[in-house]
Parts: structure tokens; sequence; C-alpha cells
């Protein structure tokens, strides 16, 4: 008998996180956003320099990506928009300096991309910093399904936009070692 408070408060929990669960169903018909594993992260290097950990001028990495959507009643169409939030360092404090750094964000259905576009992100390190944080909002991401497929279907994709060197460095270093 002594556990029955105990007992009726688990309960009384466990309903109200059930109930949150069906309250958020709106999310659960938006597509899924994400970024790209084997892109979450860039390297710059000094220009003429071979891609060593000491050549770098600084590294970026996609820390959050985070949305909402609207949809249809039908559950054919669907308008996404996403925050994503960057960290870049650099290996020395130093003077100022601003880099811009090319990424994407693709909509995608299983192996297929349907809409890709190219964006870029711009950080500005203070003089005497080593960290730089930049939060882009990408907003009205429409997604017109194919009729058969529902918005959860799809899947809202960032990563940076890498050059091949940068691809291969980033196998070499392990993606997260950073």
């Amino acid at each position: 008998m002594k556990n029955t408070p105990f007992r009726f408060a688990a309960i009384a929990l466990m309903a109200l996180l059930v109930s949150s669960c069906q309250s958020s169903k709106k999310l659960q018909f938006c597509p899924g956003w994400s970024s790209v594993l084997d892109a979450v992260v860039i390297t710059q290097f000094k220009p003429g320099t071979a891609p060593d950990p000491a050549n770098a001028l600084y590294s970026a990495r996609i820390t959050d990506v985070d949305g909402s959507c609207s949809f249809d009643k039908a559950g054919k169409k669907a308008d996404s928009s996403i925050d994503v939030t960057f960290v870049a360092t650099r290996p020395a404090a130093g003077d100022a300096a601003t880099y811009t750094v090319p990424y994407f964000v693709a909509v995608t259905q299983a192996t297929r991309i349907v809409t890709r576009s190219t964006r870029s992100v711009t950080f500005s390190f203070a003089a005497g910093e080593k960290t730089a944080t930049a939060q882009e909002h990408v907003g009205s991401i429409d997604l017109v399904t194919d009729g058969d497929s529902k918005p959860y279907d799809y899947q809202i994709l960032v990563g940076f936009q890498l050059t091949k060197e940068q691809y291969e460095y980033n196998k070499t270093i392990g993606i997260f070692q950073q």
C-alpha cells in the first residue's frame, strides 16, 4: 500500500507522455531533417599545402539541424523550414578572419535526390578567438510528393559541399575526431 502514491504518479506520468506523443502527430507527417554524416565536417587548408592538420586554416562542423513544417490535409504537399547550426574552429588564435563555406540542402526520397540547392555560411573569427559559430535559417522548402508517397517518406539533408580532397581527408581523420 505504501507504493500506491508512487504507482499512481508513475501511471499519470506515462499517460502524460503518451498523450504528448499524440499531440505531436503533426511532426510525424513531416519530412525528416538531418545532416549527412560524410559531409558534416569540412577542413580548409592553407593554399598550396598538403592536407595535414598542421596546414589547416579552419575546420567547420554542422552541429544541429532542426525544423518545422506544414502540410495539406491530403498529405501530398509540405512546406518545411530548417535551422542549421555551424561551429568553426581554427588551430591558433590570430587576427580577425572571415571565411565563407558552401553547403547544400537536398530533399531526398530513399536514394533519389528530388531537389538540391547550394548555399553558403559565413564564419567570422574575432581577433584572438579560435571558435566562431553561425546559424542559418532555410525557409520554405517546398515538397510535392510523387502522389503515392507522403511527406514523411522524404528527407531534408544538409552537408558541406566538399571537394574530392576534403572528402578523402575526412575519411583519413574520421569525422568524429574533431
